[in-house]
């Protein structure tokens, strides 16, 4: 009885530990600013098999360390990758904006645009 919860538990870890294998961040962040629109635009490389069980959870958008935006997601819209558009008033030329994605499973990554 001892040796098969041992056998059991080693199998649960096993299984647990390839099903995180199989999860990556998002990369290659690309971040694209729209003066007219005032829209910011973002995409990144996230190549998911279920893109409601694996996807991007949140975008953040900093100036500086002021946040400026949090949205989050409960589904990615297209297996190959993240791309999402926010508007964000008033922004000055000059002005850093940093973009964070993370990854509802493992990982996050970010990106630096400064404002023209």
């Amino acid at each position: 009885m001892k040796k098969t919860l041992i056998y059991a538990i080693t199998a649960l870890l096993i299984l647990v530990s390839a099903g995180s294998s199989f999860a990556h961040p998002p990369k290659n962040v690309n971040a694209v600013w729209d003066k007219a629109s005032e829209t910011l635009t973002v995409t990144s490389e996230h190549s998911v098999n279920d893109p409601v069980k694996h996807y991007i959870l949140t975008l953040t958008v900093f100036e500086g360390n002021k946040q400026l935006l949090l949205k989050q997601y409960d589904k990615q819209g297209q297996p190959n990758g993240f791309s999402d558009s926010v508007i964000l008033q008033g922004l000055k030329p000059g002005s850093v904006v940093r973009v964070q994605l993370v990854c509802n499973i493992m990982g996050s990554t970010e990106s630096e645009i400064t404002i023209p």
